[in-house]
């Protein structure tokens, strides 16, 4: 898979559908007329099909047009409208008060006709669409709906396994944002599955990598698993000393919450008692 690049000259185009391939009743003729006649609203139905089945916010396309390959990439924002009317008048996508839905058969028949290739593709430049979307902060009330609607698509769009830094940084602050909503399970499971992605594909050192051990283990703190959590930080200090330094922004907050830890477990021993007790067992 080829990642969106950031040079309009050298953007991947947004793949097409390829031939449709035999679907039931109407949605394989209504997908071959869309990729004939309006390659814009067909480049649309593609993205919407890689991501989740939740509604995606309209706002997630809009303001980011212009990031996109023609002719959709093209397309000016009061034209999106549409672009849109061509997927809902064939009901290939439904629009609601929530965003843009398409139906799990549509999805599926995109997807087939897409391939494996093609739809990575599509799935990065959606994943380029929804880190752009996402809010600004984490702790804050009033954005928590906000990123309970990208969610699903954040995940959809395979943030365990992007090579877009942007995106990778979109996941972590949305584990971050479940956290500070108390949803510890969900940011665990979330957490887990970015760390072990990030660690096949960037490495176990990489600051992203560590980034999402950091959040894993903040994961494992929520939920009462003290004991994971400690050693996974004793294991993502050490790399970030080692990758980084320990004055490094992200060591030192790791390091405050791995000391957070060994507090909650029972208190941290002073190492010059530890010397003093090691001189008393001696002979």
């Amino acid at each position: 898979m080829k990642a969106p690049q950031s040079d309009p000259a050298t953007r991947t185009a947004v793949p097409r559908q390829r031939d449709a391939e035999p679907v039931s009743g109407d949605i394989g003729a209504a997908i071959e007329v869309l990729g004939e006649h309006n390659p814009a609203a067909a480049q649309l139905l593609c993205l919407c099909s890689v991501l989740h089945a939740a509604p995606v916010p309209v706002d997630v396309f809009t303001r980011s047009l212009g990031r996109l390959p023609e002719p959709l990439g093209g397309i000016a924002p009061l034209q999106f409208n549409s672009v849109v009317a061509a997927l809902v008048e064939p009901r290939l996508v439904e629009r609601g008060g929530h965003g843009l839905r398409t139906s799990e058969p549509v999805r599926e028949a995109v997807r087939r006709d897409l391939g494996d290739e093609a739809a990575g593709v599509c799935r990065a430049y959606a994943g380029m669409l929804v880190a752009a979307a996402v809010p600004d902060v984490v702790d804050e009330p009033v954005s928590w709906p906000r990123w309970a609607a990208l969610a699903p698509h954040l995940i959809a769009s395979d943030a365990a396994h992007s090579t877009d830094p942007a995106l990778r940084a979109a996941a972590c602050r949305l584990v971050v944002s479940l956290l500070h909503r108390g949803k510890a399970r969900p940011a665990r499971t979330i957490a887990a599955e970015l760390h072990s992605g990030w660690r096949e594909t960037l490495g176990p050192d990489h600051p992203d990598t560590l980034r999402g051990a950091h959040e894993l283990a903040r994961s494992l703190i929520a939920a009462g698993a003290l004991l994971p959590a400690r050693k996974l930080l004793d294991d993502t200090v050490e790399r970030l000393v080692g990758s980084l330094g320990n004055s490094h922004p992200q060591t030192r907050v790791a390091a405050e919450t791995r000391r957070g830890v060994l507090l909650r477990m029972g208190g941290m021993p002073r190492p010059d008692a530890s010397r003093a007790a090691h001189r008393r067992r001696k002979p």
